[in-house]
């Protein structure tokens, strides 16, 4: 799923709640989120009875999660979250917000609609369709943006329900900008630049002091990208702002993305340090260099981390990512293997199974049972997201390379089921069958190849392969047919395609001589030497081949002229000389 952006800046205006509460809410503007989540807890205790603390630390903690899908548990936030909505509908029922909360969570974990709908509409029913102008209050508006935001959590978002409640929430308080960015948020989501650049400018006319509708214009640009039109539009937020640190990460993307690394590095390390330079900021500003992929300074940040702080186990497994990445494989295995060992099922996620299974595909050399271990992780992955085209195709292909050719045949077979056949994909399975020595099976899967797609050369010789393999004697001229139709398909293009034409005349000249038609072995073998007039190799093969065929005819002159063009080619040929002599011996006995 990816990752939502949505306001959570206020409801109505940070002047509407108390200090602490709009505290929190700047925190989580800055993306300060374990910060905004202690002050959020510390206010519940003080204020069991107010559903709105409850609410903004669930979203706390659902954003939490988002920032960072990569490396964090859905299940782990989600539950946490889940409590807190469900113990503030408990202590203040009338507060349906926290029934929005629990919409969007139910959504976030299974998108099953039919469930979500029994919270949203226990949260409609507090804003009516038809209302009085009188009974417009700004919180009726929030509910419905809300409800909106809360339609784009989950596989199944709901483009149209969510525009449906933003155009409710507009005529309640047209004045409001969250329904604005909220409405460019649902636009963004569905690949509508154009749109969601008309709402974000509402925002900004609505709110022209606020930094936000300006990241959110420059990130659509950063999309396209069109960084030039985007760079602008974070200066102007700066300006606003100077303190506001989620601008300091989109210049670091930015220049990430320009391919200034150093410029990056500084823009993030200035988002870290206005997060507050706290455990978490620096956990940021790493896994901001990670997705630079600035993997050495992203690896020095989590171990300085790590030096103070072992309590956060998932560090572990951002370090071992990290290292993986950065090629130091003993180093990503040790850090994986710490992690798994603190880590609890639930808080174990697709990616660390992935992780892990590429490590010790890496490190395995020739040791089996690393190997094994490594594809029996790979395997838990898949089976968690058994939607990860990419990652099926990796566990096929390693199959392949580790030479498990029943394995590979099989992965690869399940990703032609599932519609994902990548185009090498048959040919991998054919010459798995070959490598198997499977050579029938061989054969038809390099047919199928050929039946798709005639102009397939590498198909054809294969093939040809597989037939030969078949006949190892040549007696029965297997292969004959098949590297017949690949000449004929080659036509003209012999010079592009010589590698191949050499196998085949190699072949047919071998084949011929075995069935003593010698004036026609001879024939392919003169083609074969006239083939790649550099090639000394396949010229030697060839005169080699014409001498075997005189010697046969008992034409030693002829076993004679073919020696003296080997030695031409190669004077270090000993026994090639010392075939020479003996000829040499046998026509001077015959005169």
């Amino acid at each position: 799923m990816k990752p939502i952006t949505f306001l959570l800046c206020c409801l109505i205006s940070l002047n509407a709640f108390s200090q602490d509460l709009a505290t929190a809410l700047k925190l989580i503007n800055s993306q300060q989120y374990e910060e905004a989540e202690k002050v959020l807890e510390e206010l519940i205790k003080k204020e069991p009875a107010n559903g709105d603390n409850y609410y903004f630390l669930g979203e706390a903690l659902l954003q939490d999660y988002l920032s960072d899908t990569f490396s964090n548990s859905l299940d782990e936030f989600a539950s946490k979250a889940e409590a807190v909505f469900q113990n503030g509908i408990k202590q203040a029922p009338a507060n349906v917000l926290n029934q929005i909360g629990m919409g969007a969570i139910t959504l976030l974990r299974t998108s099953d609609t039919t469930k979500a709908d029994v919270f949203f509409n226990a949260a409609e029913a507090a804003v009516p369709l038809k209302l009085k102008k009188k009974e417009y209050t700004p919180d009726k508006a929030v509910i419905l943006t809300k409800l909106a935001g809360a339609q784009l959590y989950g596989k199944v978002t709901r483009f149209k329900k969510a525009h449906a409640y933003l155009e409710r929430a507009k005529i309640i308080n047209p004045a409001d900008p969250n329904i604005y960015l909220t409405q460019g948020d649902v636009y963004i989501r569905q690949n509508d630049a154009s749109n969601a650049l008309f709402n974000y400018n509402q925002a900004l006319n609505k709110d022209p002091k606020s930094p936000l509708p300006k990241i959110k214009i420059g990130n659509i640009y950063m999309r396209v990208p069109n960084l030039n039109a985007a760079r602008p539009y974070f200066e102007e937020a700066q300006q606003i702002d100077s303190t506001f640190a989620p601008v300091y990460r989109s210049l670091g993307e930015l220049w990430s993305m320009a391919g200034r690394h150093d410029m990056a590095k500084q823009n993030f390390y200035k988002f870290m340090q206005l997060s507050g330079n706290t455990t978490p900021a620096k956990l940021r500003y790493a896994n901001s260099l990670f997705r630079a992929k600035d993997y050495a300074s992203a690896i020095a940040v989590y171990e300085e981390i790590l030096k103070v702080d072992e309590s956060r186990n998932y560090l572990n497994r951002v370090a071992g990512y990290c290292s993986f990445e950065n090629k130091e494989y003993d180093k990503a295995r040790t850090y994986m293997e710490k992690f798994f060992k603190n880590a609890s099922p639930d808080n174990i996620i697709t990616r660390d199974y992935a992780y892990y299974g590429r490590i010790l595909y890496k490190v395995a050399d020739k040791d089996s049972v690393t190997l094994d271990k490594a594809f029996e992780n790979l395997k838990k992955a898949y089976a968690m997201d058994e939607n990860d085209k990419a990652l099926l195709a990796e566990i096929a292909n390693n199959y392949y390379y580790s030479r498990r050719y029943p394995e590979a045949i099989e992965m690869f077979k399940l990703k032609a089921e599932k519609g994902w056949e990548g185009k090498p994909d048959p040919i991998y399975i054919a010459r798995a069958y070959y490598y198997m020595k499977d050579f029938a099976n061989a054969q038809e899967a390099f047919g199928q190849i050929i039946a798709k797609d005639p102009t397939n050369i590498d198909a054809y010789l294969w093939q040809a392969r597989a037939a030969s393999s078949m006949d190892p004697d040549n007696t029965q001229g297997l292969a004959a047919p098949f590297f017949e139709a690949m000449i004929n398909q080659i036509g003209t293009e012999t010079v592009k395609y010589k590698n191949a034409m050499q196998e085949a005349y190699s072949y047919f000249g071998y084949y011929n001589l075995t069935q003593k038609n010698y004036d026609v072995a001879k024939d392919w073998y003169r083609k074969m030497s006239e083939l790649d007039p550099a090639n000394k190799d396949w010229k030697i093969n060839a005169f080699s081949g014409m001498a075997m065929i005189a010697s046969k005819e008992k034409n030693w002159p002829e076993v004679r002229d073919n020696y003296l063009k080997i030695l031409e080619l190669d004077p270090n040929r000993s026994d090639i000389k010392e075939g020479l002599q003996n000829v040499n011996k046998v026509i001077n006995a015959q005169k």
